[in-house]
């Protein structure tokens, strides 16, 4: 054997174009089922599942697009659909769409169209979900803030109670709260929280990147009945102290003074 055989021989190049492909088609698929196509597209829900854009052909040139409603679905499951129609058609307005009882579609589209149309109303879809996760999870029960709040000033007459706060986590997003209250060992924070999935994660998410904080303020979630959480209410109470609205002056004393 020569020296030369022992000479490693250069690496291949890779065929970009057959990599691309590859990508492609592992970002995107497509089904043929009852005369209509189902895209796969590569945008995800918040469940983590593909968002699915469905082309039926409306007669020899023309057709509709849509994605028979798996927003909406998504959004009810999440505890939000109402929030998800209002939403729709806001986006629907914006962007040229039709939306149906939080259904977006399009129609009378030609083939050349159908590539733009197609990810128009995936985009649309997406902007519709997180307009209302947005919104679903800044909404509070404001008769429930302003009882609150009155209360805070009643129980801490020489304390200084804030309404509607603005508090900055250890990521430096600000968080809105409902009240805080300083005391003799820190801040106090309360917030209202609904039992809508949707409230239960932005409330956790917010009071847990405060937890982070140095010298993190005491964090207190107020909820009208603890047992319309059911299982979500060990959740709520990793993030902060978890009390009843209509609980003791005495036990709103306490929590507040444990800053």
């Amino acid at each position: 054997m020569t020296i030369t055989g022992f000479i490693a021989a250069p690496p291949t190049s890779p065929d970009l174009g057959q990599i691309a492909t590859e990508i492609g088609r592992g970002l995107a698929s497509t089904e043929i089922f009852g005369g209509r196509a189902y895209i796969r597209t590569p945008m995800l829900l918040p469940s983590g599942s593909s968002l699915v854009i469905v082309v039926e052909q409306e007669n020899a040139e023309r057709f509709r697009i849509t994605d028979l409603g798996q927003g909406h679905d998504e959004a009810e499951t999440l505890g939000f659909g109402r929030m998800y129609r209002r939403q729709a058609e806001e986006v629907a307005r914006l962007q040229g769409l039709v939306a149906t009882h939080g259904t977006l579609w399009l129609s009378d589209l030609g083939r050349d169209e159908l590539l733009g149309a197609t990810m128009a109303l995936a985009s649309g879809v997406l902007r519709a979900v997180e307009r209302a996760i947005v919104r679903a999870g800044d909404r509070r029960p404001q008769n429930a803030a302003d009882r609150l709040l009155t209360r805070l000033h009643r129980l801490f007459p020489n304390r200084q109670v804030r309404g509607d706060v603005e508090v900055r986590g250890v990521s430096t997003h600000a968080w809105q709260v409902d009240a805080a209250v300083e005391t003799e060992r820190g801040l106090a924070l309360f917030d209202v929280v609904s039992p809508a999935p949707v409230s239960v994660a932005f409330a956790v998410a917010k009071f847990h990147d405060i937890a982070l904080l140095e010298n993190a303020p005491a964090r207190i979630v107020v909820v009208r009945r603890k047992d319309a959480f059911g299982d979500l209410l060990p959740v709520v109470a990793q993030a902060a102290k978890v009390v009843q609205e209509d609980a003791s002056d005495e036990t709103y004393e306490r929590l507040a003074a444990a800053a």
